[in-house]
């Protein structure tokens, strides 16, 4: 499915509705382009897929704020950002990020201090 890698919008359930009310389903779709945007903080391109408003509104604000400014928004909505969808952006970006896990979430791994099998 074709979506943002900066702001997740994605296409959307609507419907046609016709003179007599009579109401068919069909999809909106979005213009999502894959660019080269250059990230002046990182000094290189970056290959990411945005939409024509997106590109838009980078071209006004400048990339860095618009990214903080979208991951503000996507983090505090109701939906929320998943964890794996900013590793995927991050990594596009070629920043290393670290994710604490949840408190009731412990994953095992080298250097955490007790074997996995107890």
């Amino acid at each position: 499915m074709a979506r943002s890698d900066l702001t997740g919008k994605h296409k959307v359930r609507a419907q046609n509705v016709s003179h007599s009310n009579i109401k068919t389903k069909r999809w909106q779709k979005l213009n999502v382009q894959s660019r080269r945007i250059w990230v002046p903080e990182l000094s290189r391109f970056v290959r990411l897929n945005v939409t024509t408003r997106d590109l838009r509104s980078i071209d006004k604000l400048g990339f860095w704020a618009f990214l903080t400014q979208t991951l503000d928004r996507r983090l505090s909505g109701a939906q929320g950002m998943t964890t794996d969808h900013m590793r995927g952006l991050f990594k596009k970006l070629g920043i290393e990020v670290v994710f604490e896990e949840a408190a009731g979430e412990h994953v095992h791994g080298p250097g955490c201090g007790h074997d996995a099998a107890s």
